[in-house]
């Protein structure tokens, strides 16, 4: 049904006054703390029947459940981060931080995703290393890259941290078939952005945006894609300076 024409110039009227970019900012926001709340409710129900004879679809319902709910908390935090670096001055939380600490809770968190894909994880870094960093951010790029590895890995997920050229660099690997040429190309850059796709390139843009903002005098963090390494399939590289 077509509304009148005074009618529609009014509703015109007010919409035009709306800031949409913030409305859509603050609906994300308000999506993600339900989300947060779908989420816990599952992780109780998982805890529940752990243990119990359920069967193995019913538990691979539930992870998988947990697996996709958590790709879709992810992609609004990066949403709703970049819209945070974009209205400014965002609150980079820089301080010093063991970096084995990270590596495990970046493991243990991705362990209730891997049932759903039968793939293992594993995490090492050096004894007592330390380093500056925004955890949350980190822990953005680096579990944005667990994420694609989950897509792609055969059986191995693999994360690192070393220091190399005077620069931390985290690494996830996997055993996977390793990333597509247009992706080693412009992956993580703003050109490679693809909205009307199904495959937008966000997520190693949010990365890069993530490693960018730690700065060290002239140098600055960011990301590196390759293929091979210990596992023989995709390697993402976070560096910070």
């Amino acid at each position: 049904m077509t509304l009148p024409a005074g009618p529609q110039r009014d509703v015109a009227r007010e919409l035009g006054a709306i800031d949409f970019t913030a409305l859509f900012a603050a609906q994300v926001h308000d999506l993600k703390n339900l989300l947060f709340l779908v989420l816990s409710t599952l992780d109780e129900t998982v805890s529940e029947c752990s243990g119990a004879d359920i069967g193995k679809e019913a538990e691979g319902r539930l992870a998988l459940l947990k697996y996709n709910g958590q790709l879709i908390n992810d992609k609004l935090i990066q949403m709703l981060s970049l819209y945070r670096f974009n209205r400014g001055p965002y609150p980079v939380d820089i301080a010093y931080r063991p970096v084995a600490d990270l590596i495990d809770e970046l493991v243990a968190e991705a362990m209730p995703l891997l049932a759903a894909k039968s793939i293992t994880i594993s995490g090492s870094a050096q004894p007592g290393l330390c380093w500056f960093f925004d955890r949350n951010l980190v822990a953005g790029a680096v579990n944005n890259a667990i994420h694609n590895a989950l897509d792609c890995a055969g059986s191995q997920i693999r994360l690192g941290a070393t220091i190399e050229d005077g620069y931390l660099a985290l690494r996830v690997e996997d055993d996977g078939p390793g990333f597509p040429q247009e992706v080693l190309a412009n992956g993580g850059s703003a050109e490679s952005l693809n909205m009307s796709g199904n495959k937008t390139g966000l997520g190693l843009y949010f990365s890069s945006v993530c490693a960018r903002l730690h700065t060290n005098g002239e140098k600055s963090g960011r990301i590196t894609l390759g293929n091979g390494g210990n596992l023989g399939g995709a390697v993402f590289t976070l560096f910070l300076p």
